[in-house]
């Protein structure tokens, strides 16, 4: 919530025939306690409300989008259901009823995302699709980006809403990994950058979030989207950057640099979703940081050693890495404070249950 005092999350609780239980998806609303736990022994919640919102299947890959103007909330299950719930914070979340939940495909979708502009609801798909939903009607609207091998969209769609276009990422379009520009209007395709091989060699893997530096937010035409990608006829990562004319995404890369493993080319380190960060305080005029991580083959530890890795948009070649089993989760951010422990990242490890914090300058 706005004031920080309650947290919007979702449970899913898996089937169980021998005890009766099918897959459900609930969706939680927890109000703080004042004053601290501690690891171990957590302070109990002030009050928690639960919502079931699918009695019949998980949501393994959809987090509640929140449109705090109007207290709803959308969220996706596991066969394709995006459902809208109101009440989230200022009153008790309730279900809506007709014409929700819409069906966007039959497969896992990811976090919706909505233009409160046009009033238009983006979600992507595992089956390759990017639908918009108009949330008055519930009238869908699909793109075709995915097709083939890992077609799917696994990365929440990133909505621009003054320019009025998303952008999404499949790692398999039938020919090669691609992000795509559409209209969120229209639906219709803007531009495509290809960002290597992917999956369209047959391998099976996703690509994830990319990230919009911080002059894109300031002028398009001035500013560039992050990601990565894999070599062109290889799955060794690689990382893109593509530039802007106006408001349209180059069909070309700026910026193409493989990215270093050990061995030098590995083809099973994957790369996680990007953040990005313009820290004020840094630097002369600030710096625009990216953060992502390799899952595996990042140090000299070979298979297991993942990491954490940084580059800013001045020196998009200097990686700064930090050894974590497994590569790092979704990375959030803390504020440009110069107090001390502030302007740090926060983030699990994909391959151990351990939380980690580092400075975003250095990760230290």
């Amino acid at each position: 919530s706005l004031d920080g005092k309650k947290i919007g999350f979702v449970e899913s609780v898996p089937a169980n025939a021998g005890l009766g239980i099918t897959a459900t998806a609930i969706f939680h609303v927890l109000t703080w306690t004042a004053g601290q736990g501690a690891i171990g022994a957590a302070a109990l919640p002030t009050a928690m409300t639960s919502l079931p919102f699918s009695l019949t299947h998980n949501d393994s890959a959809s987090s509640p989008y929140i449109d705090y103007g109007t207290d709803t909330a959308y969220v996706g299950s596991d066969n394709g259901l995006i459902y809208k719930i109101t009440g989230v914070f200022k009153g008790t979340p309730t279900l809506s009823g007709s014409p929700w939940p819409v069906s966007a495909g039959t497969l896992h979708v990811t976090s919706p995302v909505l233009d409160s502009v046009l009033g238009k609801l983006m979600v992507g798909s595992s089956n390759g699709n990017l639908y918009q939903i108009d949330t008055t009607s519930g009238t869908l609207a699909t793109l075709s980006v995915g097709s083939g091998t890992s077609a799917g969209i696994v990365a929440p769609p990133i909505v621009d809403i003054t320019n009025g276009t998303t952008f999404v990422v499949s790692a398999n379009d039938g020919v090669s990994a691609a992000l795509v520009q559409a209209d969120t209007s229209t639906m219709l395709e803007l531009s495509k950058g290809r960002i290597g091989l992917g999956a369209a060699g047959g391998a099976t893997f996703n690509i994830h979030l990319p990230a919009l530096s911080n002059n894109y937010y300031n002028d398009p035409s001035t500013g560039l989207i992050r990601l990565c990608g894999t070599g062109p006829s290889t799955v060794i990562p690689f990382q893109y950057a593509f530039g802007f004319v106006g408001r349209l995404m180059n069909q070309d890369p700026s910026f193409v640099q493989q990215i270093p493993t050990n061995p030098i080319n590995s083809t099973v380190a994957q790369c996680t979703g990007w953040t990005e960060f313009f820290n004020p305080n840094i630097g002369v005029g600030g710096t625009d940081f990216f953060f992502f991580g390799l899952t595996k083959d990042c140090t000299a530890s070979g298979g297991a050693g993942g990491c954490v890795a940084e580059i800013t948009d001045s020196a998009p070649t200097t990686l700064v890495t930090t050894t974590m089993s497994g590569g790092p989760s979704g990375i959030v951010t803390d504020n440009y404070s110069t107090d001390a422990q502030a302007s740090s990242i926060y983030f699990t490890a994909g391959g151990i249950n351990t939380g980690y914090k580092f400075t975003q300058s250095g990760l230290q």
